[in-house]
């Protein structure tokens, strides 16, 4: 039964479509098209001018926030998702895998399923979407791909979006990461499938977002003699000894959503035109936001690795570790909008949230008798939210202030107070000064909690943990700079051991990030500099590279009357040493290891890309280094090498009717 829903469901949504969205979201304001056309319905005309207006609903609704998609080609070489939200990452070489930042204050925020955690990036969810207004259908498809047969490496993105009517949008993706891994029961595959809706119209505001990421992740546990690596041997890597080598064993995932949101206007409508769009604004709305999410993690285990794991509990032979958990979020909401008048009258709201968690999952194992015990744990909590906004374009100063407190239920006494103020110091906006802060107080997650595998088991009671971070910024747009530095203190940190294990200290811990960006140019060679410096307080719990770079250098220049355009250049990543975690596969998280350090060791990628008309078009040798067999620390986890060098290309074409 719930299979025939799912497919009627999915049969019916194409109808409704979608409000397209994409991870290259946070770029600058560009178009495509002439920005002075008026919108149009885009079933009526075949020679309307193209044109997409694109934001994103902040606080579940509250207020848009206009976000432009990457039309850029710059960048469009380096595709890895993860390098895309940060300069250096501890991760297992292969694309797409577990990951985590080695940015600290870039990390991830951990998911309510622990798991997904990390690999967020190649998850797909409703605060990822995009709300799209187009005069024309507009389709997008990304290929890329490297390496051969047996070692081959591939994404492929399609979407489409259209106004099926002026105040109606619909469209529909597909997302598909798949590689064999350059080493031995590596291969891995992550892809989404999503269906968007949005629908605004005088005073009714409606969207809807419903999408399934899977993925599958086989385990090499990985490299079982580093000598391979550090010696420099001749020794091809699908040909190097890995920990894991028997098949069969892999991390699997599923995650669905479905999202539910409608908004009411209420009162007298007052016109309001930007650079970009025209639409109405009202004193007051009502929000109303549902959201479903289903989750599923499952360690498999056909053939049981007794030399690898030090501990197996459950069974020697065969075994599977499942967890599932279904979450339910629903929120209510009262908005007093900005007055469209006085652009310093900030805008107010509150409401209540209402969360509830479910996990099934094995409860209790006992040793002795070797009797299993399923069961399900029950979380919920009844949160009050509230906030105060300005972010009226043509203010100078800008914020967003958000409280959540839980007065009832399993995170009662949880608190979050984040936002951030921005100053700009120009007329035109090109120069601002912007501070960011959050203070949290947050239960442990259960699965830190309780957990129960065929190799690892802890039962926990840790305190909340609390949060203090803040950091503040530079930025000149025009001058291409942005300097910055910020401050996590952590109350009661909980992190993986060296055995992984779940361990909680009691003491303060602090970490301390700057930062530096700056793009040179001299006529048509440019040189885009990123430099991270870190500090951990307790480097014995919380290892960190010190000096993070990427260094992203080219030339560009259009040829043949504008017809081509073309960028060559180099791209560099290097960090300073530092103990890269070691990776626990039956519970696919990153643990500490201070064993041997990585790092100090270069990155190297060499690029070409064009563009031919809506045509992007790279070719790279990624890692161009590795043919020096200098590999010293080449490594992006403690027992994981760096990917050897592999030649990728790849296209992206933008279509407009």
């Amino acid at each position: 039964m719930k299979k025939l829903i799912c497919i009627v469901t999915f049969t019916l949504l194409h109808l409704l479509g979608a409000a397209q969205g994409v991870f290259e979201s946070d770029v600058p304001i560009g178009r495509e098209g002439d920005p002075s056309a008026e919108k149009q319905d885009s079933t009526q005309e075949s020679n309307v001018p193209h044109f997409h207006y694109t934001w994103r609903w902040e606080r579940e609704g509250v207020y848009r926030n206009e976000i432009a998609l990457d039309t850029l080609i710059d960048g469009i070489q380096n595709y890895n998702y993860i390098f895309k939200k940060n300069i250096a990452n501890t991760y297992l070489a292969n694309f797409p895998s577990p990951y985590l930042s080695d940015i600290f204050m870039n990390r991830e925020i951990t998911e309510d399923f622990y798991q997904q955690t990390l690999i967020r990036a190649f998850l797909f969810k409703p605060e990822d979407a995009l709300h799209f207004n187009t005069t024309t259908p507009f389709t997008q498809l990304k290929y890329f791909t490297g390496g051969g047969k047996g070692k081959a490496e591939n994404l492929l993105d399609v979407w489409h979006v259209q106004n099926i009517r002026p105040w109606w949008s619909a469209g529909i993706r597909y997302n598909l990461i798949s590689s064999d891994g350059r080493y031995m029961n590596q291969a891995s595959k992550a892809y989404n499938f999503s269906l968007f809706s949005s629908y605004e119209k005088e005073r009714v505001i409606l969207s809807l977002f419903l999408n399934q990421n899977n993925g599958h992740f086989t385990e090499n546990g990985g490299i079982k003699d580093l000598s391979f690596i550090i010696d420099s041997t001749d020794q091809k890597a699908e040909n190097i000894p890995v920990n894991l080598s028997s098949e069969g064993i892999s991390n699997n995932y599923r995650n669905m959503n479905l999202q539910l949101q409608g908004q009411y206007n209420i009162g007298k409508p007052k016109e309001i035109t930007t650079e970009t769009d025209t639409f109405n604004t009202y004193p007051f709305k009502a929000i109303l936001n549902l959201r479903v999410e289903d989750n599923e993690h499952k360690y498999k285990e056909e053939t049981v690795p007794l030399d690898f794991y030090p501990n197996t509990f459950i069974d020697s032979t065969a075994t599977v570790d499942l967890t599932q958990n279904r979450t339910y979020d629903l929120s209510a909401k009262l908005v007093m909008n900005e007055h469209p008048k006085y652009k310093y009258l900030p805008g107010i709201y509150a409401g209540l949230n209402f969360k509830h968690e479910k996990y099934e999952q094995r409860t209790a194992f006992d040793t002795i008798s070797h009797i299993q015990t399923f069961g399900e744990n029950r979380y919920s909590g009844t949160y009050i939210v509230a906030g105060l906004f300005n972010v009226d374009t043509n203010a100078t100063f800008t914020y967003d202030i958000a409280g959540k407190l839980c007065v009832l239920g399993h995170y009662a006494g949880n608190f979050k107070l984040d936002g951030y103020m921005q100053q700009a110091l120009r007329k035109d906006k090109n120069a601002y000064i912007r501070a960011n802060a959050t203070i949290e107080l947050k239960s442990v997650n259960p699965f830190l909690d309780h957990y129960v595998g065929n190799h690892n088991m802890w039962d926990n009671d840790f305190k909340a943990i609390k949060t203090i971070k803040a950091d503040g910024r530079y930025v000149n747009t025009r001058l291409r700079t942005d300097l910055g530095i910020g401050i996590n203190n952590i109350f009661s940190y909980a992190y993986f051991d060296t055995t992984a294990t779940p361990q909680q200290t009691s003491k303060a811990l602090m970490v301390l990030t700057a930062w530096a960006k700056q793009n040179f140019r001299l006529g048509s060679f440019y040189f885009d500099q990123q430099v991270y410096f870190q500090k951990s307080t307790q480097e014995d719990i919380l290892s960190l590279p010190a000096i993070s770079v990427y260094s992203h250098n080219y030339f560009q220049h259009a040829l043949f009357k504008n017809a081509l355009f073309l960028q060559t250049g180099i791209d560099l990543f290097y960090n300073t040493e530092f103990y890269a975690d070691n990776y626990m596969p039956s519970i696919m998280q990153f643990y500490n290891q201070r064993e041997r350090k990585t790092g100090n060791y270069p990155k190297i990628d060499v690029f070409l890309n064009v563009r031919i008309k809506r045509a992007d078009i790279f070719v790279k040798y990624e890692h161009i280094n590795y043919l020096l067999r200098d590999h010293g620390q080449f490594f992006s986890a403690a027992d994981y090498p760096i990917n050897p060098g592999m030649l990728k290309f790849g296209v992206k074409w933008n279509f407009f009717d």
